[in-house]
């Protein structure tokens, strides 16, 4: 499954001084809901704090891959953000995240979910996708780059 498709100009986000996780995935839950009809932020909140409940979704590489299905969604959102500083995603033995991957897919469709965790995790490995995407200073420059990192991997 590709990237590029489901990204759009607001599908990338610099998200400066959260005070803790939850500031983040209220960041992301906002963004989410503004390209969902009909969407509640605080609902897409606290789908994607029930899941991070059950197992943090924090990398030992800082990387956060927060996500959620939700029922009746027409189609996956995807969002890329920085996070500045970055924040614990629980668990004190892996570091705080400063890129996050969040997914917020359709109940009805859970392969095109995992699909999608699939195909970030093997732009996520690949040598020096990270850093490029580390170095972005903008949300439009996150934006290019995990679309040329997505080119990338054909």
């Amino acid at each position: 499954m590709r990237l590029e498709p489901i990204l759009n100009p607001n599908s990338a986000l610099i998200i400066r001084d959260p005070a803790d996780r939850d500031a983040v995935l209220a960041a992301l839950a906002e963004a989410a809901a503004a390209r969902i009809a009909q969407a509640d932020a605080r609902a897409i909140q606290e789908a994607l704090a029930q899941r991070e409940a059950q197992t943090p979704t924090a990398t030992p590489e800082g990387v956060a891959f927060p996500h959620a299905m939700i029922e009746g969604l027409e189609r996956t959102v995807l969002l890329v953000a920085r996070v500045e500083p970055a924040v614990t995603f629980g668990g004190t033995d892996l570091p705080a995240p400063d890129l996050v991957f969040c997914m917020i897919g359709a109940a009805e469709k859970p392969w095109e979910h995992v699909r999608l965790l699939a195909r970030l995790a093997r732009v996520a490995r690949t040598p020096g996708a990270l850093d490029r995407l580390r170095a972005a200073d903008s949300a439009e420059a996150l934006l290019e780059a995990l679309v040329e990192e997505d080119r990338a991997h054909g």
